[in-house]
C-alpha cells in the first residue's frame, strides 16, 4: 500500500518481498534446469542470458561458453547474414513462433531441432528478450522420412498385389486343375492386402493423433484425442487411460472408451504389474498373474506404462482378447500399442510442463494466491465487463497489522507461515468467482465481481473475524492470531478508472490503520466540483 505504509511497516515488506523474489528465482532456475527441455534465453541482441543443461546436451556448449555470447558464435554460426538478421527481427517483433531448423553442434555435427520461441517481458510488460525451447527431432525426422518411403513402397506393393489378383482371377478360368491352389493363394494375398491396408490406416491415425496432441493446450483435450484414436485402433475393445496424480501415490482415471460405465476413480501404483516391472504386462485367457486393479470379469488384457521425459506418467489398459495360438495377431496388437503410448507420453509430459510454468507465472509461490500481475489483468477484464453488463465490482485491500513486530518476535520463517495461513483463510471464506491476490509484502487484495459495496464490506468483516479467531501453531510454537485492517471500494462509485479505484481502497485501508487497526473501512465518494 503506497499511502498507508509507514517506515515501520515498509521495511519488513521490502525484505520479505526480496526473500520471496530470491526464492522464486531459485525455484524458476530449478524448473528451467529440470524441465527436460533445452531452454535458451537471449536478450534483444540475441546474446544468451540463460543456457540450461539440456541445451548443453543438445548443442555441446557449456553454460560458461554460451552465456554472454551471441547465437552467431554458437549453434547459429552457419546462418547467412540475412538468416541471422531475420532472427533479430523475430526477437524484436515479440511474437511466439514454432519452426523446425538445422543447427550445428559444437563438435561440428548437424542436428535438426523443433524450436518454440516465446517473447520475454519484464514486470512492466516491456519486451526484453526471447525464450527458446528446443527439442532434438533429428531421429524423428529420419523416422518420418523412412515412414514416407515405406508408405510409398506399400502403395506400390498394393497396386502390384491387386494387379496380381486380377491376373489370378483370369488364370482360374483358364486353369481349372489348379483352381484349389489359386483359390488358396488368392485368399492369402487378400489377407496380406488387408493387413497392409490396416497398417496404413493405423499409421495415418497415429500421425493425425500426434499432430492433434501437439496442438492441445489442456490435458482434457489430450485425453479426448487419446480416447478417439484408441477407439479407432482397437474397435470394440474396452480401454482406459490412468494418469499419476501429482503426489504419485494414486493413478487417476481420465479416459474410457468401448463402454459407457466409468471404472473406479483410482488405484495405487503397486496394484499393477506393468508399473511394478516398468514394462508391458500381457495376460491371456489362462494367465494367473493378474493385476489387482483389473475387474474380475476381464478374461485377458494388456497394461502398458505411459512414459514421457524419463518418467512414468500413467497407464494404458486394454481388455483385449489374447489367445496364445495367435502369436502373429498378438505381435501386431503389441506393435500398435507401443506406437500409441510412444506418442501419448511425450505429449502429456509437454502439457504437464506447460501447466507448471503457467502456475509459476500467475501465482505467488509462498501463499498460492494469484500474483500482482494477474490482478492487473483481472482488473482490466472485470472493469470492461462492468461497462458492458452494468453489474457492480468491489475491491478489498488487506494489510496485516504490526507484521514487522511479528517478524521481529517470532522470526521471518514464522512470518511466512502466517502469510500462508492468512491466504488459506481468505481462500476458504471467499466465493469461487472472487479473485484473491498477494498485492505485495504483507498486503493482500480480493476482487469481488458482481458484488456491491455493502456485500464487500460484509465479506471483509467476515474475513476480519476469521483472522482473529485463527488458531496458528508453527514448529510446536503457538502463535497469536493475526489481525488486519481492511479498505473497501466499489467501481465506478469510488473511481472511474482502475488507478483511482485502487487508490480509493488504499485510502480506506489507511483510514482503518489510523483509526486503530483491526477494522473495516469503506472508501469515501469523491465529489467533483
Amino acid at each position: 500500500m503506497r499511502v498507508a505504509k509507514t517506515n515501520i511497516v515498509r521495511s519488513p515488506g521490502i525484505a520479505t518481498a526480496r526473500v520471496l523474489h530470491e526464492a522464486r528465482a531459485r525455484q524458476l532456475e530449478q524448473v528451467i534446469e529440470q524441465s527436460g527441455e533445452s531452454i535458451v534465453v537471449k536478450d534483444m541482441n540475441a546474446v544468451v542470458t540463460v543456457w540450461n543443461r539440456e541445451a548443453t546436451a543438445l548443442y555441446g556448449f557449456t553454460p560458461e561458453e554460451a552465456i554472454g555470447r551471441p547465437l552467431r558464435e554458437l549453434h547459429a554460426a552457419d546462418l547467412t547474414e540475412a538468416e541471422y538478421a531475420r532472427i533479430l527481427v523475430r526477437i524484436g517483433a515479440g511474437k511466439p513462433t514454432t519452426s523446425t531448423v538445422e543447427r550445428r553442434k559444437k563438435n561440428g555435427d548437424i542436428v535438426r531441432v523443433l524450436n518454440k520461441t516465446t517473447p520475454l517481458v519484464d514486470v512492466q510488460n516491456r519486451l526484453i528478450g526471447e525464450i527458446t525451447i528446443a527439442r532434438d527431432v533429428t531421429a524423428l525426422h529420419r523416422t518420418e522420412e523412412a515412414l514416407r518411403a515405406a508408405q510409398a513402397g506399400i502403395t506400390t506393393k498394393l497396386k502390384a498385389i491387386r494387379e496380381a489378383n486380377r491376373k489370378l482371377a483370369h488364370e482360374v478360368a483358364a486353369h481349372r486343375k489348379t483352381e484349389t491352389d489359386l483359390r488358396d493363394g488368392h485368399a492369402k494375398l487378400e489377407a496380406l492386402v488387408r493387413q497392409l491396408e490396416s497398417f496404413q490406416r493405423d499409421d495415418q491415425a497415429l500421425v493425425n493423433m500426434a499432430e492433434l496432441l501437439q496442438s492441445c493446450t489442456q490435458r482434457d483435450e489430450a485425453y479426448a484425442v487419446v480416447r478417439e484414436v484408441a477407439g479407432q485402433l482397437f474397435p470394440g475393445v474396452v480401454g482406459t487411460l490412468h494418469i499419476h496424480r501429482e503426489s504419485r501415490d494414486t493413478l487417476e482415471h481420465v479416459a474410457t472408451w468401448g463402454r459407457e460405465q466409468t471404472p473406479e476413480s483410482g488405484f495405487a501404483p503397486d496394484e499393477c504389474w506393468a508399473l511394478r516391472l516398468g514394462r508391458p504386462h500381457i495376460v491371456n485367457n489362462k494367465g494367473a498373474i493378474r493385476c489387482r486393479h483389473v475387474l474380475g470379469g476381464t478374461a485377458s488384457y494388456v497394461c502398458m506404462p505411459v512414459q514421457g521425459e524419463g518418467q512414468v506418467l500413467g497407464l494404458l489398459h486394454l481388455a483385449l482378447d489374447i489367445n496364445e495360438d495367435h502369436t502373429q495377431r498378438a505381435e501386431g496388437t503389441e506393435r500398435r500399442l507401443r506406437a500409441l503410448v510412444d506418442r501419448i507420453g511425450p505429449s502429456l509430459a509437454n502439457l504437464k510442463l506447460r501447466d507448471s510454468l503457467r502456475v509459476l507465472a500467475l501465482h505467488d509461490p509462498l501463499t498460492g494466491l494469484y500474483n500482482r500481475r494477474y490482478l492487473d489483468d483481472a482488473l482490466k477484464r472485470e472493469v470492461h465487463r462492468v461497462k458492458r453488463s452494468n453489474k457492480p465490482l468491489s475491491l478489498i485491500m488487506i494489510d496485516i497489522d504490526h507484521f514487522k513486530r511479528f517478524n521481529d518476535t517470532f522470526g521471518h520463517d514464522a512470518g511466512d507461515f502466517v502469510l500462508s495461513a492468512v491466504a488459506k483463510i481468505i481462500t476458504k471464506n471467499v466465493r469461487p468467482t472472487d479473485i484473491a491476490c498477494r498485492y505485495g509484502g504483507e498486503e493482500l487484495a480480493v476482487l469481488l465481481p458482481e458484488a456491491n459495496l455493502e456485500c464487500a464490506l460484509g465479506r471483509a468483516e467476515l474475513l476480519r473475524i476469521a483472522f482473529r479467531e485463527a488458531s496458528l501453531k508453527h514448529r510446536d510454537q503457538v502463535l497469536p492470531a493475526p489481525t488486519a485492517s481492511f479498505g473497501v471500494s466499489e467501481y465506478p462509485a469510488h473511481g472511474e478508472n482502475i488507478e483511482d479505484f485502487i487508490k480509493a481502497a488504499d485510502r480506506a485501508l489507511y483510514q482503518a490503520k489510523q483509526a486503530g487497526r483491526d477494522q473495516v473501512c469503506a472508501a469515501e465518494v469523491t465529489i467533483k466540483v
